[in-house]
């Protein structure tokens, strides 16, 4: 019996195979965010941007073999595909899979769906990227391979003196003076707490006051909803049998909260999903004090075998992590129609209505 394939275009019939969706995947993905309750917020945050999410599932005797989360954004007649979402990739359990599944991805998406151009993100794997350019000459369609945001990892394999060790002295030192400064400022302490309405209040008090406040637009949109629908995925987890665990962590000064960080687990690897700090004490640098306590914590309890920082931004770097890159592998049909459709409508229809959106958000958080 050969693979067949499945598409999933309509959210209720994948909230009704949440739980197949989990057990398929439990004891073969360690990534939370490809569970079934981040999926589906994941696919309501993508029709809120007006796109249209669905699912490929790839099955053989009724198991998964592989699945590719996707979204199609259609402007003037042109059709565009993207990932789900940048950390939920295309993933295939056998190698032995991997060619006929995206073989069919793109029959799927350039025959049936008549796409002018897609964008995926694929792990930065050398076969995956052969199969990908194969897949391509065969159907005469252009191609470019771009770098895209890594995954920043710490392993969890030394003592914790070791660990502090590894790093740079000034970067000791550092964290050595804010905890000073704190000290100068007030009573500060570090707590955990559940997900749960107070929990979630005091995240949105810190963001309030965030370094996000200098964006605008659309990148001020799609942090602000970014953040709300993993909360509200972290939260629909939590009804039922979990896929994986979690807590907040908060640094609060004289009772306040300045940073918080959003902490998953699962199969002994540390997620850290969100983060974000109140810029006013940017002085003391209060995320990264925070970060670098739970880093520590993590090392001395020995239960985890690593931190995952699920991006790889500027500030990571002071704990000389290993970075896990990916690529965003871009298809285009047509080189000149397609880029063109990319650079004209895509950008600017989307920041446009990205703008109303945060506007009329924002507009409802504050009555």
């Amino acid at each position: 019996m050969g693979i067949s394939t499945l598409v999933v275009s309509d959210i209720d019939r994948f909230v009704g195979m949440k739980d197949f969706w989990d057990r398929e995947l439990r004891d073969r993905v360690d990534d939370p965010f490809l569970s079934g309750s981040m999926m589906i917020e994941h696919w309501k945050l993508g029709r809120r941007l007006g796109n249209h999410p669905f699912l490929i599932i790839f099955l053989l005797d009724d198991k998964i073999v592989g699945f590719a989360p996707l979204r199609m954004r259609s402007r003037f007649g042109f059709r565009h595909i993207f990932s789900l979402d940048q950390y939920a990739p295309p993933v295939f359990f056998s190698n032995s899979h991997r060619e006929v599944c995206i073989d069919t991805i793109f029959d799927f998406l350039f025959k049936q769906l008549n796409c002018e151009s897609a964008d995926l993100t694929f792990e930065d794997d050398s076969s995956i990227q052969r199969i990908l350019e194969n897949a391509c000459r065969k159907r005469d369609l252009d191609y470019a391979k771009l770098p895209q945001e890594g995954r920043a990892i710490i392993p969890v394999k030394t003592s914790l003196d070791s660990f502090r060790e590894s790093l740079d002295r000034k970067t000791r030192k550092e964290f050595g003076r804010f905890g000073r400064k704190l000290d100068r400022l007030g009573s500060w302490k570090i707590y955990c707490s559940n997900l749960d309405r107070s929990s979630i209040e005091k995240i949105w008090a810190v963001e309030r006051f965030s370094w996000k406040v200098d964006l605008q637009g659309k990148e001020k949109a799609m942090k602000d909803m970014g953040l709300d629908f993993c909360l509200k995925g972290v939260q629909r987890n939590s009804e039922g049998e979990h896929f994986f665990d979690s807590e907040v962590w908060f640094l609060d000064l004289n009772d306040v909260p300045i940073s918080y960080v959003l902490v998953l687990k699962r199969n002994k690897t540390v997620f850290f999903a969100k983060t974000s700090y109140d810029s006013r004490f940017s002085s003391v640098s209060p995320g990264k004090f925070l970060i670098n306590d739970l880093i520590e914590r993590i090392f001395r309890d020995n239960t985890a075998e690593k931190i995952d920082f699920i991006s790889n931004l500027s500030f990571v770097r002071v704990w000389k992590p290993l970075i896990k890159e990916r690529i965003n592998f871009r298809v285009l049909r047509h080189t000149f129609l397609s880029k063109a459709h990319l650079l004209v409508f895509e950008n600017r229809i989307s920041n446009k209505s990205l703008q109303i959106l945060e506007r009329f958000k924002w507009e409802k958080k504050q009555r």
